[in-house]
């Protein structure tokens, strides 16, 4: 039987906002139902993380299988960060196994797209023009045109959505009807932005709803491992750019009709991080796994539900706007947050949060030097507010997770143990 073809689509800025992940921590009345759809009859991942909350460094995890650190993609690439020509991508594995790779719309690992290894790119436009509304009729035609393929193929449909200004691309939903997320406060202009937020998230989902119908029109349908997920957490304050979980969990839904893993509408609670993401469809399509990435399958959790999986979840930040170095380690019970260099407000907000309309709300709040570890009780304190790293009662767990977390650090070689990451971007001409 021919190999699965793999469908990836990965949206900006999402986090676990979406209907069917409705939670304490991430609450929402979003109307999502292709997607929600897509979770039902496949299976959905609760707590699914990101290794950076950002955008390059954390894609740059999910095509290597690598720490932003070890691959060396650390910051933006609009920025003049770029995947160094040395790593290994997903494109590149998979071409290995016989797949054909093709890239639809945005990536952002790469300032020469050239070097991610796919087949075929489609036309480069500016990052504003890659959203589903411009991006659906590429969609029809590749299904269309690779219907009959005698290899399997590996697609990336990369979109615009769900990234700030959010009116660019489509109209707000009612701000009444949202429900503001526990980490926000409760006001007029954080509903405002909300329902910006929500209105850009309909739009994606009907794409979904057609990308869908494509591949049933075309007989792609049963054979395909339709793969959807965020690249980190929502464009809001305390979300993205922090390692709070508002920034670093997202949201995964895998279905594949004719494969008993993707299916069922199993909901899997083992903590997982993007870097598995890689190994996991190599060892699905019996292709070998390396020896030389991080991540790990978890093919096996989808076999036997009741495995374990990690015990620790690591992330970190390293450029964004700004140079703002930190690391974390997060179990089921605990998170420990070391920030490397002090700066005069709890946690960054990039200029786009920070001119919203929820970041005009907090940015005057949230001016107060930020210490240099943070230590959390997940299980008492979801919300992560309350910060009990120098609080001798917790004393013997933080020295544990803190150990963790340099031992982390020396194992993946993090250059930050020598001191400041030094600037090392490039700023050849835009060809991404």
């Amino acid at each position: 039987m021919k190999k699965p073809n793999i469908l990836l689509f990965i949206t900006h800025d999402q986090g676990q906002f979406l209907g069917c992940y409705d939670t304490p921590q991430t609450p929402n009345s979003l109307h999502t139902p292709n997607l929600d759809k897509l979770a039902k009859d496949g299976i959905r991942f609760t707590n699914y993380f990101c290794t950076a909350p950002q955008c390059s460094p954390s894609r740059g995890s999910i095509q290597t299988s690598l720490y932003p650190h070890q691959n060396g993609l650390i910051g933006l690439v609009n920025r003049g960060w770029t995947l160094p020509p040395h790593n290994k991508t997903m494109p590149m594995y998979l071409k290995e196994s016989g797949y054909t790779t093709h890239l639809l719309g945005l990536q952002h690992e790469s300032v020469d797209v050239k070097t991610l290894g796919y087949d075929t790119v489609s036309k480069r436009m500016k990052d504003y023009k890659y959203d589903t509304k411009i991006m659906l009729n590429e969609y029809k035609k590749f299904f269309e045109a690779h219907q009959d393929d005698e290899k399997p193929f590996f697609a990336n449909l990369g979109v615009i959505e769900i990234h700030r200004p959010f009116h660019i691309w489509s109209e707000p939903v009612d701000p009444k009807t949202v429900i503001v997320p526990p980490f926000l406060p409760e006001s007029d202009k954080v509903r405002e932005d909300l329902g910006l937020f929500y209105g850009i998230i309909n739009p994606v989902d009907e794409t979904i709803g057609k990308i869908l119908e494509f591949l049933d029109n075309t007989g792609l349908r049963e054979n395909t491992l339709f793969i959807y997920t965020t690249d980190h957490g929502s464009p809001f304050p305390r979300a993205k750019c922090t390692l709070y979980d508002p920034g670093i969990k997202t949201l995964l839904i895998m279905n594949c009709p004719n494969n008993i893993f993707f299916n069922g509408g199993k909901v899997f609670e083992q903590m997982i991080s993007n870097i598995d993401l890689l190994p996991t469809l190599l060892e699905f399509i019996g292709a070998e796994i390396p020896e030389n990435i991080e991540g790990k399958s978890f093919l096996p959790v989808l076999k036997d539900t009741n495995l374990p999986f990690r015990r620790e979840i690591f992330t970190e930040k390293n450029y964004h706007d700004i140079y703002d170095p930190m690391r974390s380690v997060r179990t089921r019970e605990f998170k420990y947050i070391h920030n490397f260099e002090p700066k005069e407000s709890l946690y960054q907000m990039p200029i786009l949060i920070e001119r919203s309309l929820s970041g005009q709300i907090l940015k005057d709040k949230i001016k107060m030097n930020r210490k240099k570890e943070e230590f959390y009780d997940l299980k008492e304190d979801p919300l992560e507010y309350n910060n009990l790293a120098y609080n001798p009662a917790y004393n013997d767990v933080l020295l544990e997770l803190r150990q963790k977390l340099f031992n982390w650090m020396k194992k993946t070689e993090d250059p930050l143990l020598k001191g400041k990451i030094k600037d090392e971007r490039q700023k050849p001409p835009r060809k991404y």
